[in-house]
């Protein structure tokens, strides 16, 4: 998609500016995505052309080289707009004191805790599922609808294993920044990402929990995930005593104002 097209549907007065900076990126689930810019783009550049969404054809990277072309020449006229050096040596100045800050951020004891509970996700679903599915003798009285729901809660616990993690990380380090620039103001970018983070740790704890009610033959294994997820919201909620305040656009406005 071309700018002046990206352009053209930014104009849309329905659209909400920067809802999607603290969303959890589940689009189907959604009830905002109307109301989105980068939905909207992501739907007009969609192609009726199987091929160019499959990696082993070469439309596909066609496409992509396109995309990137129209990238570059976007990034460099901002740089012009803005006065931005993007010589080589400021862009390699740049990526150390990053390479820096990423690392500071991925050791912080908050983001490995995230990362953790990610990997313990895998585990578990590697290991105490399958003894489940093997050895559960629920399955004569299960109905078809236990199971559906059971698979709806998994769902939820898999999107956002990882997204955790994520957020925790762009929080901290957006917090590195804030702290470098000596950010001011009640609102910060780190409080946002950490907000998205809070929020898919509850519908985590909720989907665990249910999920235990559902597949009680696994309770002490689900147990000790909500004890290291309740941690980890405690945590992230004393590191950032703000974040739940932080009102997102869309989300937690409310939506007469914006007409």
């Amino acid at each position: 998609m071309r700018m002046k097209d990206i352009d053209e549907l930014a104009k849309n007065p329905n659209l909400i500016s920067g809802i999607h900076n603290y969303c959890d990126r589940w689009c189907e689930r959604c009830s905002f995505t109307s109301r989105c810019l980068v939905y909207a783009t992501e739907e007009a550049d969609s192609d009726s052309d199987p091929a160019s969404r499959d990696t082993n054809n070469a439309a596909f990277w066609q496409k992509l080289a396109s995309v990137f072309q129209e990238t570059q020449e976007m990034i460099s006229e901002w740089a012009v707009e803005n006065g931005v050096d993007l010589s080589a040596s400021v862009l390699a100045e740049v990526k150390e004191q990053k390479d820096r800050q990423r690392g500071r951020a991925r050791n912080y004891p908050l983001a490995k805790a995230a990362e953790e509970y990610a990997h313990a996700v895998n585990s578990w679903f590697e290991s105490d599922l399958q003894q489940m599915e093997v050895f559960s003798d629920a399955g004569a009285g299960s109905s078809e609808k236990s199971d559906y729901e059971v698979n709806d809660y998994v769902e939820v616990i898999r999107w956002y294993q990882f997204f955790i993690a994520a957020k925790m990380n762009r929080g901290l380090l957006s917090r590195l920044d804030e702290d470098e620039y000596a950010a001011t103001g009640e609102s910060h970018d780190s409080d946002g990402s950490i907000k998205a983070a809070l929020i898919a740790i509850d519908r985590s704890l909720g989907a665990w929990k249910v999920m235990g009610e559902l597949r009680g033959e696994n309770s002490d294994s689900i147990g000790k995930l909500l004890l290291d997820l309740e941690k980890l919201r405690l945590r992230a909620e004393e590191e950032f005593p703000q974040a739940r305040d932080l009102i997102r656009p869309g989300f937690d406005e409310n939506l007469d104002m914006l007409h």
